[in-house]
């Protein structure tokens, strides 16, 4: 029998970041209550998206309380895998671009191209 070679910290991490960013996703995307809301702010927030050219996307902690414990891991998973990766989540998957874009335009459903582009500029 051949033992797996341990994976190291930083693959672990990844691998971690990948899914709670899927998890988020997948909610986010579903956006039938506060929770897919919830979700979309972590990750446009971990994303640097912009609201507006001079205003970041924020996350509102006291909301936190509204998700449930498997959403919160997923959570803290995100903010876990920016701050110690320093990789933007859309990033870290495939077709994130994409699956992030169909994120901002449930805020946004009348932005125009160029109004995001604006916006969005530092996104890569």
């Amino acid at each position: 029998m051949r033992l797996m070679k341990p994976l190291d910290k930083d693959t672990s991490l990844e691998i971690r970041y990948e899914r709670a960013i899927k998890e988020l996703l997948d909610l986010a995307l579903d956006h039938s209550d506060d929770c897919a809301r919830i979700a979309a702010d972590v990750l446009m927030s971990a994303s640097n998206a912009n609201r507006t050219p001079t205003r970041k996307w924020t996350v509102n902690l006291s909301e936190l309380a509204r998700i449930n414990e498997k959403q919160a891991h997923s959570v803290l998973g995100v903010i876990h895998g920016k701050t110690s990766l320093k990789r933007n989540p859309k990033l870290m998957i495939p077709n994130g671009a994409e699956l992030f874009d169909k994120v901002w335009r449930w805020f946004y459903p009348d932005m125009t191209d160029t109004q995001k582009r604006v916006d969005n500029h530092h996104l890569t």
